[in-house]
C-alpha cells in the first residue's frame, strides 16, 4: 500500500484576467467550455470564503478544501487550492485564482490515501494553459503518517510544557478523538488557535481526527484548510476564527466537551479500545472500515467500533448463539477495570465465563474473572452472578433429576473460582438473597448448595466465611436444622463457626450447649441466647436423638424454655375459646378431691382423663408428623424453612415427640411438660434412674420463679407415682423429694394423697388374700380328690393284671370265659376317665371303628395332619408292648419319616392332649407313656423291618425341650409359693432376674 501510484484527475482553473471588472469564472477546463458551468458549481460550493490580505501573517493562503462527493454510482473527491498570484483586476484587487481537480476516489479508497498525500500530490501541479481532458497526478501514500504528523502537531499546542512527550502524545490523542466524537454531533466543527500553521500541517491535523472515524466517513465528509468565519461555513471540519457562527469552535490542543448521547458514547467507546486494543490495532482497524457512512450514521459508526471491539463483538455472539471460550474470553480482557459495571451485555458476558470458566478448557477465562471479581466496582457484580450460578446448579439438578455426585462437582469447581479471588464471605451473605421475608425457595436451594459442598470447603480455616454465616442467621439454621439428624454432621458444621468464641452472636452461643463443657458457658454470656434459639437447639437435639445433648441443652437454656412455658405473652396462640396452653395445667387441679382422689364425672360425661388431646401444628394435617419429628432429606426446591416463633404449642410439641430423647432429664422435662399442658411420664422405676431425678427435683424447686406453681406442680408430678397400683422401685426415694418441696400446703397435700393411697393399698390387699386362702382350700380339697382317684386306678389295674396272669397260667380254667356276673372285679375296676383303661384287642386284632391300624397306616401314607394322626395313635399307645401297639409305632414312624418339620414338633404335643382329654388318662399316666415312646425310639426298636420312621435326634431335642419347660414352670411355682408367704399379691408384675429366668443352658 506504500507504493507509489498514478491517479487520473479532471481540472479546472478558477479566477479572472488581468485589469478584468468581471465575476470570478472558471477560465479553463478539462472539457472545455461544456463544463464550465459544472466545475463551477463544485468550485463555489467548494470555497472557504474571502481569504486575508496578502499581508497578514495569521491563516494566509493556500487555502485547501478537500470535499467528499458521493453521487450514486460513484464517489468522487474534489481539492480546490486557493492560491496567492500578482495579478490585479480592474479595481486594482488581488486576484486569487483557485485550482480545481476532481478525483475517482476507487483508487483512492484502495490505497487508503490521507489527506496529507492529496497535498502532495496536487502541490507541485502546474495546470495546462489550453483545455486538455485531464492531468495525472503522482500519488505516494504513507500509511498513517498524516496521522502521526498531526498528533504531533496536536502535542506541539498541548497546554502544561512541563509534560512529558509521551503524556503530551495521549492528551493530543484525546484531542482528537473528542474533535471525531464532535463530528457526529452534526454541526461545523471549526479549530481555532492554529493561525501560525501552514496548509499540510492543518491537513495532518484533519488526518488525526479523521483517522479515528471509519475510512469510509471521507467519501462524503467536508475539510477545510481555513474558512472566513462567515456564517453556515461548507465544511464539516476546518481551521477558522473563533467568531465563527453557527459552528463549534474547538481550541487547538485543548480537549472539548462532547455532549451526551451518541458522541459521547463514541468517544467512550473509542477510548476504551485504544487503552485496551491499543492505538495502534485501532487506527489500523478504522482504516480497514471503508463502506460509505455519514457522520450523522450513529448506528453505523457505534456498529463499527463494535467490529473492532472484542467486548462488543462477544456480546454479540451471545446474542447470536455463536459463543465460545475463546470469544467470552477475549470479550471479558478487553474490558478496563471497573468498566461497564452496570450494563447488561457485562453481565450476559461474565455469567457465560462463569459457566463456560467450569468446563473443560476454560482455564483461560480464570484471569479475567478474577481481574473483574477482585475489582470495587465490579466484585460485587460477579459476586451476584457466582452466587446466581452457585443456586441455579442446585436447582437445575432437582428438576432435572441428577445425581448429587455430578451436582457436587459442578459446585466444586464453581467454589475453586470462589476460592482462588477470596470471594467466600461474599458469595455466602449473597446466596439467601436481600427478600424480605427470605424466599423458601431460594433458601432451600443455598442450604442444599452448602450441604453438598460440605462444612470444610465452605468455612473451615476460612475466618470470612465464619464471619458470614454468622451474619447470615437464617440460611446456617436452616442448614444446622437439616443435619440435626446426623450428629457427625451436625457437630463438623458446628466445629468450625466456634459457637463458644467471644465473638459469636447470641443465637450462635445457644448451640454451644451441644460442644464440650468448658464452652457451654458461653450460652451464659451477655446478650444471652433469646427463647427461640433455645428451641431451635432443643429440635436440633430432638431430631438428633441424643437424650444426653437434651439434657444439657435444657440445663443451660432452662431460662429461656421456662419463660416459654410459663409466660402469658408466649403462652401459645390462643384456641378458639381464648384459652392458652397453659389453662389445662391450672385446671386440672379443679377436678381433684382434697385428698387428692379424682372427682366424678358428671352425668353424661366419659371417664376419660381430663388432660387436653395434643394439638397438631398448624398447618398439618391429621397424623402428620410434628414439626419435632426427624425429617428425612427434602428436595431443596420445596424445603419450608422448620423454624418460626417459639411458643408453647411448640414447645409442647418437642415434648411429646419423643418421650426417650428426655430419659437424662426427665424431671426438667416433666416441669416443662405440667407447664405447658402434657402429663408428668416420670422417671424410669430403677433406683439408680430415681435417685437422679430426685436431685433434679431438689435443684428445681430452688428455682424462686417457680414459687407460684409448686402445689400444682407437686400434685402433677406425683401423678405417675400415686396412680400405679403396685410399689414400684425408688417409688420411696421420689415420693422423698416431691415431699421435700418448699411449700408446706403442697407438702400437706401430698401427704394426704399417699396416705389415701396406703389405705387404699391395704384394702386391696386384705381382700386379695382372702380370696387367696379360699382359693389354696379349693386347691387342698382338689388335690385330695385326685389323688384318691390315682389310687383306686392303680388298684383296678393291679387287679386286672393279677387276673390276666392268673388265665396266663390256668387257661383251663374258664375263667377267661367265664358267664356269670363278677361284681368283686367289677367294682375294681377304673372308671374309663381315670387311669389307663384295659387293652385294646390281642395279637391277631387290629381294631374296628375309626381307631383301626388301617385309619393310620392310611394317614401315614397320605401324610395326614399331626392332629389326625395323634387322635388316630392316641389308643394304641396304652400298651406299647402289644402287636397292635408296636404296629401303630411303626406306622406313626412311616408318618414322621414324610412329616414336615412343624408337623413333626406339633405330634407329641397333640398325643398328649389326646391322652388327656379323649381317654382320661392321667398327668403321671401320660407322661409315663410318652417317655416309654421316647424310650422305644433311642433303642432303635420303632422302625420296624424296614429301617425307615423315627429319626432319634429330632425326638432327643424335643423331649430336652419339653424337660426345659417343665422346669422352668416348676421354678414358677416354686416362685408363687415363696411369694405367698410374704403376702405378696399373685400376679405383680416384677423386673425379670437372673435368678427367675429360664435356663438355656442345658
Amino acid at each position: 500500500m506504500n507504493d507509489a501510484f498514478t491517479v487520473e484527475a479532471l481540472w479546472a482553473w478558477y479566477g479572472k484576467k488581468a485589469g478584468s471588472l468581471a465575476e470570478y469564472d472558471v477560465m479553463r477546463c478539462t472539457g472545455g467550455a461544456p463544463r464550465r458551468a459544472m466545475f463551477s458549481e463544485y468550485i463555489i460550493a467548494a470555497s472557504l470564503g474571502n481569504p486575508p490580505a496578502a499581508a497578514a501573517v495569521q491563516d494566509r493562503l493556500p487555502w485547501i478544501s478537500v470535499m467528499g462527493l458521493p453521487f450514486s454510482d460513484q464517489l468522487w473527491t474534489g481539492i480546490s487550492v486557493m492560491e496567492t498570484s500578482t495579478l490585479r483586476d480592474g479595481a486594482n484587487r488581488a486576484v486569487t485564482p483557485t485550482r480545481y481537480m476532481l478525483i475517482d476516489s476507487t483508487e483512492l479508497v484502495s490505497r487508503r490515501v490521507e489527506y496529507t498525500t492529496l497535498w502532495d500530490a496536487v502541490t507541485p501541479v502546474r495546470l495546462p494553459p489550453e483545455h486538455d481532458e485531464s492531468i495525472l497526478l503522482e500519488v505516494s501514500p504513507q500509511a498513517g503518517q498524516g496521522l502521526a504528523e498531526g498528533l504531533d502537531t496536536i502535542a506541539d499546542h498541548v497546554h502544561g510544557g512541563t509534560a512529558g512527550a509521551g503524556e503530551r502524545w495521549e492528551e493530543a490523542v484525546d484531542w482528537a478523538v473528542s474533535v471525531a466524537a464532535l463530528l457526529l454531533c452534526g454541526h461545523p466543527v471549526v479549530v481555532t488557535g492554529g493561525g501560525r500553521l501552514g496548509a499540510r500541517a492543518r491537513l495532518a491535523v484533519f488526518d488525526a481526527v479523521v483517522g479515528l472515524l471509519p475510512y469510509g466517513v471521507r467519501s462524503g465528509l467536508r475539510v477545510g484548510s481555513c474558512v472566513d468565519g462567515g456564517d453556515k461555513p461548507p465544511t464539516q471540519l476546518a481551521f477558522g476564527p473563533e467568531h465563527t457562527p453557527s459552528a463549534r469552535c474547538v481550541r487547538l490542543g485543548t480537549p472539548p466537551q462532547v455532549p451526551a448521547g451518541p458522541p459521547e458514547d463514541y468517544r467512550r467507546q473509542l477510548s476504551r479500545l485504544i487503552e485496551v486494543v491499543g492505538f495502534d490495532a485501532v487506527t489500523a482497524g478504522l482504516r480497514g472500515l471503508d463502506a460509505p457512512v455519514a457522520p450523522a450514521d450513529h448506528g453505523a459508526l457505534l456498529g463499527a467500533l463494535g467490529r473492532l471491539d472484542p467486548f462488543r463483538a462477544a456480546v454479540s455472539a451471545v446474542e447470536a448463539g455463536k459463543q465460545s471460550v475463546r470469544v467470552v474470553a477475549e470479550g471479558l480482557n478487553s474490558l478496563t477495570d471497573g468498566e461497564d459495571t452496570d450494563s447488561d451485555d457485562f453481565l450476559r458476558l461474565v455469567e457465560w465465563g462463569i459457566a463456560y470458566a467450569v468446563e473443560p478448557g476454560g482455564r483461560e477465562l480464570h484471569e479475567a474473572l478474577h481481574r473483574h471479581w477482585t475489582h470495587e466496582r465490579t466484585g460485587p457484580r460477579v459476586s451476584a452472578l457466582m452466587a446466581e450460578a452457585l443456586l441455579n446448579v442446585v436447582l437445575s439438578g432437582a428438576r432435572h433429576a441428577m445425581d448429587s455426585t455430578s451436582c457436587r462437582a459442578r459446585l466444586d469447581a464453581l467454589w475453586r473460582l470462589v476460592e482462588q479471588c477470596r470471594k467466600e464471605a461474599e458469595v455466602l451473605r449473597l446466596l439467601p438473597g436481600s427478600e424480605q421475608p427470605a424466599d423458601g425457595r431460594r433458601l432451600g436451594c443455598a442450604v442444599e448448595c452448602l450441604l453438598l459442598l460440605g462444612p470444610d470447603r465452605v468455612a473451615d480455616d476460612r475466618a470470612g466465611a465464619v464471619r458470614a454465616l454468622r451474619d447470615t442467621r437464617r440460611l446456617t439454621l436452616e442448614v444446622l436444622a437439616r443435619v440435626s439428624a446426623d450428629p457427625a454432621r451436625l457437630v463438623a458444621w458446628l466445629t468450625p463457626l466456634a459457637p463458644a468464641a467471644p465473638e459469636a452472636p447470641a443465637w450462635l452461643r445457644a448451640w454451644a450447649v451441644l460442644s464440650v463443657r468448658e464452652a457451654r458457658r458461653a450460652s451464659r454470656a451477655e446478650p444471652r441466647p433469646t427463647a427461640e434459639d433455645a428451641v431451635h437447639v432443643l429440635t436440633a437435639t430432638v431430631r438428633a436423638r441424643r437424650p444426653d445433648w437434651a439434657a444439657e441443652a435444657v440445663g443451660w437454656l432452662w431460662p429461656q424454655l421456662y419463660a416459654i412455658a410459663t409466660e402469658p405473652g408466649d403462652g401459645g396462640r390462643p384456641d378458639e375459646d381464648g384459652a392458652t396452653f397453659r389453662l389445662p395445667f391450672l385446671n386440672r387441679n379443679r377436678n381433684r378431691n382434697r385428698d387428692g382422689s379424682r372427682k366424678p364425672s358428671s352425668a353424661g360425661t366419659s371417664d376419660a382423663p381430663d388432660t387436653p388431646e395434643i394439638p397438631k401444628p398448624p398447618g398439618h394435617p391429621p397424623g402428620s408428623p410434628n414439626s419435632a419429628a426427624p425429617a428425612d432429606r427434602a428436595d431443596p426446591v420445596a424445603l419450608v424453612a422448620p423454624f418460626g416463633l417459639p411458643d408453647a404449642r411448640t414447645l409442647r410439641d418437642l415434648l411429646a415427640a419423643d418421650p426417650e430423647a428426655w430419659r437424662h432429664c426427665r424431671a426438667s422435662t416433666d416441669v416443662l411438660s405440667c407447664l405447658v399442658g402434657l402429663p408428668p411420664v416420670g422417671p424410669p422405676w430403677r433406683e439408680e434412674a430415681c435417685l437422679a431425678y430426685a436431685r433434679s427435683l431438689h435443684q428445681i424447686f430452688r428455682d424462686g420463679s417457680l414459687a407460684p406453681f409448686l402445689e400444682l406442680l407437686v400434685d402433677e408430678l406425683a401423678g405417675p407415682v400415686l396412680d400405679e397400683p403396685w410399689v414400684q422401685e425408688g417409688e420411696s426415694i421420689v415420693l422423698e423429694a416431691l415431699l421435700q418441696v418448699p411449700h408446706e400446703a403442697a407438702a400437706a397435700n401430698l401427704r394426704r394423697r399417699v396416705a389415701a393411697r396406703d389405705e387404699e393399698r391395704r384394702r386391696r390387699q386384705a381382700a386379695q388374700e382372702r380370696e387367696r386362702a379360699v382359693h389354696a382350700q379349693r386347691l387342698s380339697e382338689r388335690e385330695a380328690a385326685h389323688n384318691a382317684h390315682l389310687r383306686a386306678a392303680r388298684q383296678a389295674q393291679e387287679s386286672q393284671a393279677m387276673q390276666k396272669a392268673a388265665l396266663e397260667r390256668h387257661p383251663g380254667t374258664g375263667l377267661a370265659t367265664g358267664t356269670g356276673p363278677r361284681p368283686a372285679t367289677a367294682a375294681t375296676v377304673p372308671h374309663a376317665g381315670h387311669g389307663r383303661p384295659p387293652v385294646l384287642g390281642g395279637p391277631g386284632r387290629t381294631g374296628d371303628g375309626p381307631g383301626s391300624l388301617e385309619d393310620l397306616a392310611r394317614a401315614a401314607t397320605h401324610v395326614g395332619s399331626s392332629r389326625e394322626v395323634a387322635a388316630m395313635w392316641a389308643p394304641f399307645t396304652l400298651d406299647l408292648e402289644s402287636a397292635a401297639g408296636r404296629q401303630a409305632l411303626e406306622a406313626a414312624g412311616r408318618w414322621w419319616e414324610k412329616a414336615q418339620d412343624g408337623e413333626r414338633a406339633a405330634l407329641f404335643g397333640h398325643l398328649e392332649r389326646a391322652l388327656l382329654t379323649e381317654h382320661q388318662c392321667s398327668i403321671d399316666v401320660t407322661a409315663d407313656i410318652l417317655h416309654e415312646i421316647r424310650r422305644l425310639v433311642m433303642a432303635g426298636r420303632a422302625s420296624g423291618h424296614s429301617g425307615g420312621g423315627w429319626q432319634a435326634g429330632p425326638v432327643l431335642r424335643e423331649a430336652k425341650r419339653d424337660l426345659r419347660a417343665r422346669r422352668s414352670r416348676v421354678r414358677e411355682l416354686r416362685w408363687i409359693r415363696l411369694m405367698a408367704h410374704v403376702n405378696l399379691v399373685p400376679g405383680t408384675p416384677r423386673k425379670p432376674k437372673k435368678w427367675n429366668r429360664g435356663s438355656t443352658a442345658r
